[in-house]
């Protein structure tokens, strides 16, 4: 008697294990299989820059020592202040001899103040495209100036940092050069109009 109800109650399991099986895999069960969710999209970010459209050129500089430099005003900051920038990038026509990111904090109108990050970025830096640094150390934006460099060294004259074709805006292209040790913007020493293809990545969460 307790075989043949030990042999019906396995019988009943299996029926119903096979039963559910079988409603899973029905497209008329009426049983709906949900695929799991996608994962979270990014976080937003938002570009710091002043160039337009996409990399038109890139100037021909004599041998020396450069810094390209943007100039991000507390107004042009506006209300990103508190949050922190992730990634620079940047486009290089012909790789320097050396090549690094600089980002300054405030002392006049005229000139950048104390380094807030740098990181030497000769080795990864590639010609003929844009280039992204991820930063290693957290900057977080105030309601103060900041000055985006990519610093620089040619043995040579050649293209090195990108341009947009202009029209050239207000702090948009900032060069200091070696041969005389002065900040400037590229249009008051060449009376060429462009802005540099560089920009700050700032996280938005």
């Amino acid at each position: 008697m307790k075989k043949e109800v030990s042999i019906k109650l396995l019988f009943v399991i299996m029926f119903s294990f096979l039963l559910i099986t079988c409603t899973k895999n029905d497209p008329d069960s009426g049983v709906v299989n949900t695929p799991s969710p996608p994962p979270p999209p990014p976080p937003p970010e938002f570009q710091l820059l002043y160039y337009g459209g996409n990399v038109s050129n890139a100037p021909q500089l004599a041998g020396g020592s450069y810094e390209a430099a943007a100039r991000f005003t507390a107004a042009k900051i506006g209300t990103l202040v508190g949050k922190e920038i992730i990634e620079v990038h940047y486009y290089i026509a012909n790789k320097p001899d050396s090549c690094n990111i600089k980002i300054y904090g405030p002392l006049n109108d005229e000139t950048p103040g104390g380094l807030l990050y740098s990181a030497d970025v000769t080795s990864e830096t590639k010609a003929g495209q844009w280039n992204v640094h991820k930063l290693t150390k957290s900057v977080k934006l105030k309601s103060e100036d900041l000055w985006l460099s990519i610093g620089f060294k040619q043995s040579n004259s050649q293209s090195t940092i990108g341009c947009d074709p202009g029209p050239a805006l207000i702090d948009g292209d900032w060069l200091y050069a070696s041969a005389d040790s002065k900040w400037m913007p590229y249009i008051k020493r060449t009376a060429i109009s462009i802005n540099w293809t560089i920009r700050l990545s700032v996280s938005l969460k």
